[in-house]
């Protein structure tokens, strides 16, 4: 582990020399999910772009929905991006690329209603907890307001397949999901 640690403080420190002794920008960018935010808790970004036209993204969002059931999140995702054009302030710049990822999922709900007779109900009582990994596509634009600030709109969509189910009540287990993503990021570029 100490040999790790090595490591990265050599490319940390490298890219900080690079930095202070360039004009161009390092093409690190950290942001967060604006959206994210109705779940209670913040989203986290980093990407670093190549040549102003590629970028490679690692995203953590975790958070938690109570809406008539109760529903919790965590997990990452790695986005591989190439940009239209070359990347410049004050210009929007499209993007497409490809995106892989796990997400831990916790769905509880307790609505359902059956009358003492048995022969009327609605509604469903769930109890869900299992891990998946995802893939997928996403599109999105990127806009620099400034030399430094960016806004930024992703939208992603792709497949899940859960691999470890630790609970499930209800109906068959499901196999998958459709996986959907919807990201307004607001950052700072390095």
């Amino acid at each position: 582990m100490s040999q790790l640690k090595y490591v990265l403080t050599i490319f940390i420190a490298l890219i900080t020399i690079k930095t202070a002794s360039s004009q161009e920008p390092a093409g690190i960018s950290v942001k967060t999910n604006l959206l994210n935010l109705v779940a209670k808790r913040p989203s986290f970004s980093i990407e670093k772009t190549f040549a102003q036209k590629y970028g490679l993204e690692v995203s953590y969002s975790s958070g938690e929905l109570n809406w008539g059931r109760e529903y919790k999140y965590d997990g990452f995702l790695l986005r591989g991006k190439m940009y239209a054009n070359k990347i410049e302030s004050k210009e929007v710049t499209p993007f497409f690329g490809i995106y892989a990822g796990n997400l831990n999922k916790t769905i509880i709900s307790n609505n359902a209603y059956v009358h003492p007779t048995g022969f009327l109900s609605f509604g469903n009582n769930r109890n869900f907890k299992a891990n998946s990994i995802r893939s997928g596509i996403n599109l999105g634009f990127l806009y620099l307001p400034s030399k430094r600030f960016l806004l930024e709109t992703t939208t992603g969509i792709g497949y899940g397949k859960y691999f470890n189910m630790k609970t499930f009540e209800g109906r068959d287990a499901p196999k998958g999901y459709l996986d959907f993503q919807l990201w307004l990021s607001v950052g700072y570029r390095f």
